[in-house]
Order: C-alpha cells, then sequence, then structure tokens
C-alpha cells in the first residue's frame, strides 16, 4: 500500500515563543497552512508552563522573551534532560550569539526574518532526527508512506 503525507502525520504540534504579535502571527498562519499544529505564547513563562501541559514535536523560540528569556527557557529545559528539539529563531545574528544558543543545548538556529518554507523544512528535519529517523519515507509494517516535498510557492 503507498499513501501520501507530510513527514508531521497527522499535524505534527510545535510550540511558538514568540513575542512579537505581527511575526507571532504571521509564524502561527504559515506553519499551519504548512501543515503544523501551532500553539503560541508570547512569553517565557508562558512556553514553560505550555511545555509543562503539553506535548510537542519541537520548539520554536526566541531569544527575547519578556518573563523569562529564551536563553533561560533553553537552559532549564536542557537542565531537566529535555530532548525536546528546540529551533532559535531571533534577530541576534552575530556569531557569538549563534554559538551560544547551539551550545546551550537548541538543535539549530535561524536569525530573523526567516523563510517560512526554511523554518517548515528545518522543523520537519528536527523532528526527523529527533525520532531517529534519516530519510523523508516513512514506513510501518507493509504499509509505506512518501513524504509529499511539494515545492514553496514564492509571491516573486
Amino acid at each position: 500500500m503507498l499513501a501520501t503525507t507530510t513527514i508531521s502525520g497527522p499535524m505534527m504540534r510545535i510550540l511558538l515563543a514568540e513575542d512579537d504579535a505581527l511575526l507571532g502571527d504571521a509564524l502561527q498562519a504559515g506553519l499551519r497552512q504548512v501543515g503544523f499544529d501551532v500553539d503560541w505564547v508570547r512569553d517565557g513563562v508562558a512556553a514553560e508552563h505550555a511545555l509543562a501541559g503539553a506535548p510537542y514535536a519541537a520548539l520554536v523560540l526566541d531569544l527575547g522573551l519578556p518573563r523569562r528569556s529564551g536563553d533561560e527557557l533553553l537552559l532549564r529545559l536542557r537542565a531537566k534532560n529535555d530532548r525536546l528539539p528546540v529551533l532559535i529563531l531571533t534577530a541576534r545574528d552575530g556569531v557569538d550569539d549563534r554559538i551560544r544558543g547551539l551550545d546551550s543545548g537548541a538543535d539549530d538556529y535561524l536569525v530573523k526574518p526567516a523563510d517560512l518554507h526554511e523554518v517548515a523544512a528545518r522543523l520537519r528535519a528536527l523532528v526527523r532526527r529527533a525520532r531517529g529517523e534519516a530519510s523523508p519515507q516513512l514506513r510501518a509494517g507493509e504499509i509505506l508512506s512518501l513524504i509529499h516535498i511539494s515545492e514553496p510557492t514564492r509571491p516573486y
């Protein structure tokens, strides 16, 4: 049997921690449009509560969050040995910032502004690796599911 699906399967659930209302709204809508189930919080304390209350496939984390910084949230996650894939999405673009973020336990680091399709592709890759999968092909017994990779639609 051959089926076509996305790597996210039945709507991969992502937590988005972003304090900028315009960017958070756009990311939530865009990621939903490409097949993710996205919960959006606007500060580090709310992110920590959300992570404690529900399972997520990955976290998209801004470093400049109010109430608890993204840096602190990441360190707290890793101190608990939480292996949740974390994609930092921040305006901090210095090499030292990127090194610090990755060495603090982030799995990937993107500088704003970032292309929505690249964010989605990186999330799929992070989750795939966290599940121990290397290929965009899923197999369960005799069922083979090929990951549908569509060309991103560009407005230009």
